[in-house]
């Protein structure tokens, strides 16, 4: 599985709903009904998340007498296991240095005044969230407050480049980007690595 196919893959099943829903089959097959019950959604929305589901290839559907049934896709899910492991984001050497200069272990000595440095920064401290999980404010601010104290400024750097998404009071991790313009594309070099480290991180667990 290539990066662009991981990146789909993670677009797909970044969604709360949708993790419930891999958790409920990790544990066994489900019909949808059995789903609906277990999250109290209505029928439609089930089939909805479970079209995009067996569209991605994560989950399979086998007819059942009167039913369908929904397992999780074994087969791919151990062709991505067997893949050699994506690298973690702080693997890349530039990245790694920046990390080491400005961390002192979860803490941050200062925040980076050059904007590739500071990139570093901003996806070291995105691996405090959890991908498909909805954020309040005071939540990302306890988050980034562990970090440090300029949480207002962490938090806003983190939503103009995208790598946390804002709706009202609600934040996530945004998993579709987007194009980048040229500036931006230089700022953010190895931005595919970590997002390939997302979705294996997500699909591992």
């Amino acid at each position: 599985m290539n990066i662009e196919e991981r990146v789909a893959l993670l677009k797909t099943i970044a969604d709360a709903t949708r993790l419930r829903i891999l958790g409920l089959l990790a544990a066994g097959p489900h019909s949808g009904r059995e789903l609906a019950e277990a999250l109290q959604l209505a029928a439609p929305t089930i089939s909805h998340h479970m079209g995009r589901l067996v569209e991605a290839g994560v989950v399979t559907v086998t007819p059942d007498g009167q039913r369908r049934l929904y397992r999780l896709n074994e087969a791919l899910l151990g062709r991505i296991g067997d893949e050699p492991a994506a690298s973690d984001p702080v693997d890349d050497p530039e990245r790694a240095r920046h990390v080491r200069i400005f961390f002192d272990g979860p803490r941050l000595r200062s925040i980076p005044a050059k904007r590739k440095a500071r990139v570093s920064v901003l996806l070291e401290l995105l691996r405090r969230f959890e991908t498909g999980r909805r954020y309040t404010e005071g939540e990302v601010n306890a988050i980034l407050r562990t970090a440090h104290d300029d949480v207002a400024f962490l938090r806003r750097e983190l939503v103009d480049y995208r790598y946390l998404a804002r709706e009202g009071g609600t934040y996530w991790v945004n998993t579709d980007i987007g194009e980048r313009d040229a500036n931006e594309a230089q700022e953010v070099a190895g931005e595919a690595a970590w997002l390939g480290y997302l979705v294996r991180g997500v699909v591992a667990d």
